[in-house]
């Protein structure tokens, strides 16, 4: 665009045919019968001279328009840099001094150099040291099994002694079947509670004989076993009552019984009755039922009573040092992406102002060029115009007395006369 510009002084040259020569031949052919310029001359003719003066005062108004351009060129060019080393690449540079800021004092406070990430490094490496003594003393892994459904396990087990109990309360509550419910639950819970803890002192014999004494443990033993064997035959005891009663089709008055025999006669009563396949079934039942819940107690624990602690407590030592790490990360790598999406806007506009300028640059290499091609068609023109007048000229004196200066030796210098530069 802007060549089209500059070459709006040429339009004479950048549209010259062959037919535009016939004005010169013309004048040639008229100046040739006069025999002019004479044969003798060894300057151009004053003709030739006006054509170079045309060339020449051309070639001074494409320069001065091609000056113009280049000076805006320059100043385009001295702007788009300015607009990419302050605008850009210096706020780029700023931002980058900003995100190296913000991530040193999000490590400050919440990275490896705060002192929230030291104490729960000091914390983590405490519990590990922890650990570590007591397993090289034992000398072998954590022996536990299904640890996270334990407790489910024993709520499971309770649940299944209320359909069992609950044969043998009803002998007392049968008009208060919510109350005889709670009491199975109950004494389902007691019974699973007792066996958690035959469980556990069983399995860790060694920690309870050391705290307890002999004595002792075999008295926390038996006093577990005697409780929870009496509580489970009274309960298959009164099972096999209610069983008696109903057939001997009597009716039973708890109030009444109360009156007449006591608490204490009711339950020497109880105990006195000989168990039939109702009561020995229950008793199985709840035997299995208790088995099961010292097994999963014993097959729960480990043997030495802090072992698990340790482990546990080293585990969520990691796991908070990790939490507390994986959100540094998360805030971090969110910052990043924060000033990343700056840095990125920035280097796309300084891409941008990067190519400008080189197109620029490409732009004035191209205007140089094309002055030499705009010269080069200029003389030729010239030298077209120059000849036609010759040859007109040398057909006017019909061949004779032709000038000295005529042909291409004389327009070798056409470039220097019509060009400063």
């Amino acid at each position: 665009m802007k060549g089209i510009v500059a070459r709006s002084t040429l339009t004479r040259y950048l549209s010259f045919s062959e037919k535009d020569t016939k004005p010169d031949r013309l004048k040639g052919y008229s100046d040739g019968k006069k025999n002019f310029p004479p044969a003798s001359a060894e300057e151009f003719s004053p003709h030739e001279l006006e054509r170079i003066s045309q060339a020449r005062a051309a070639v001074t108004n494409y320069d001065r328009n091609l000056h113009d351009i280049r000076e805006q060129l320059d100043l385009d060019l001295a702007a788009r840099e300015q607009e990419l080393n302050e605008g850009y690449l210096g706020q780029k540079e700023t931002v980058i001094r900003s995100k190296e800021s913000a991530l040193e004092s999000l490590r400050q406070e919440s990275g490896a150099n705060s002192e929230a990430y030291r104490q729960l490094h000091t914390e983590q490496e405490e519990k590990k040291e922890n650990f570590r003594r007591v397993e090289l003393r034992l000398n072998r892994p954590l022996q536990i099994h299904f640890a996270r459904v334990y407790l489910l396990l024993l709520f499971v087990l309770a649940v299944l002694e209320v359909p069992i109990n609950k044969l043998a309360v009803e002998f007392f509550f049968q008009e208060s079947p919510l109350l005889a419910l709670v009491l199975a639950l109950t004494i389902g819970v007691v019974l699973i509670t007792l066996a958690h803890f035959l469980g556990l002192m069983l399995r860790q014999v060694g920690h309870y004989r050391e705290r307890l004494g002999i004595k002792g443990y075999i008295a926390g033993l038996s006093f577990i076993v005697l409780t929870a064997g009496s509580l489970i035959y009274l309960i298959s005891a009164l099972r096999q009552q209610y069983v008696d009663f109903i057939a001997q089709e009597q009716q039973q008055d708890l109030a009444a019984m109360l009156m007449s025999d006591g608490v204490g006669g009711l339950l020497g009563q109880t105990i006195q009755t000989e168990l039939g396949v109702a009561g020995l079934t229950l008793l199985v039942l709840n035997v299995s039922v208790f088995f099961l819940g010292l097994l999963f107690s014993f097959l729960r624990h480990d043997p030495h009573p802090d072992y698990e602690r340790l482990y546990f407590d080293r585990n969520h030592a990691i796991n908070k040092l990790v939490k507390f790490r994986n959100r540094f990360e998360q805030q971090a790598s969110k910052l990043q992406s924060e000033f990343d999406e700056k840095i990125s806007y920035l280097d796309k506009k300084a891409i941008s102002l990067e190519n400008e300028i080189r197109e620029m640059n490409s732009r004035r290499a191209a205007l140089e060029a094309e002055r030499v091609h705009d010269i080069s068609m200029i003389v030729d023109v010239l030298r077209q115009q120059m000849l036609a007048y010759q040859s007109g000229n040398v057909e006017g004196r019909e061949g004779e007395d032709i000038p000295a200066y005529f042909g291409e030796k004389g327009l070798s210098a056409l470039k220097d006369r019509i060009c400063s530069s």
